[in-house]
């Protein structure tokens, strides 16, 4: 079978597993038996145990399939492109040090700050702003079931938290639902929020775009272009 039929199918399997096991009714009965530390042990070595092949099928199979589209020629792609995946990576970074409230595993109840005033989920929109980018110059088959599928399990991702959230926790997380917004300044543009640029973790962004540009000097030993 081809490598874009193994990306896809480990895609799904990525994708069935995660939804599945953060699903209300199979997440409760986990946690129930297992207790929530070990559940989330266990939800973590399923996410790396699909996750792995995923990439290693990607990597090995780059660039494969026959292109879709070709668009890194076009004027002002590739720069576009290397800005989004810049923001991508400082924003996943900035993340670690800013978690959103919503994030699986965290408790602490509190309003919008710093990046969440931006998006209630800096990690995940992070994670789609660097698949968007290498998405626009990377129009393979294979390319574009791995870094689309990135973009779309990251946005989808992001709606299935938003969905559990609030049902488990509306009481915690109420005003911060009420206050930001699921896309990038969609609360700040409707008045609910507003930019408070003092909040933002400007070293956590700068060190994530110096993570940015290193990777990017490293790009032709790592990934041979």
């Amino acid at each position: 079978m081809s490598a874009a039929y193994w990306i896809a199918f480990w895609w799904v399997i990525f994708a069935a597993t995660h939804t599945a096991l953060s699903s209300l009714p199979v997440r409760q009965r986990f946690v129930a038996v297992l207790g929530e530390k070990v559940f989330l042990g266990f939800y973590s070595l399923i996410a790396f145990a699909t996750l792995i092949p995923l990439a290693s099928v990607y990597f090995s199979n780059r660039h494969a399939g026959g292109l879709l589209w070709v668009l890194v020629s076009t004027p002002g792609v590739r720069p576009l492109a290397m800005i989004l995946s810049v923001l991508g990576i400082a924003l996943v970074v900035a993340s670690l040090f800013q978690p959103s409230p919503a994030l699986a595993g965290l408790k602490q109840a509190r309003g919008p700050h710093g990046l969440t005033r931006i998006t209630r989920h800096p990690l995940f929109m992070g994670i789609a702003l660097w698949a968007a980018g290498h998405l626009m110059v990377n129009g393979a088959l294979t390319d574009a079931l791995f870094f689309g599928g990135m973009l779309a399990f990251s946005l989808a991702g992001a709606a299935h938290q938003d969905a559990r959230r609030r049902v488990t926790d509306r009481e915690r997380l109420g005003r911060f639902f009420a206050e930001t917004s699921f896309l990038p300044f969609g609360a700040i543009l409707t008045g609910r929020n507003r930019l408070a640029w003092s909040e933002l973790p400007w070293a956590a962004l700068a060190a994530g775009a110096a993570v940015a540009a290193a990777i990017y000097a490293l790009h032709p030993w790592l990934f041979g272009l």
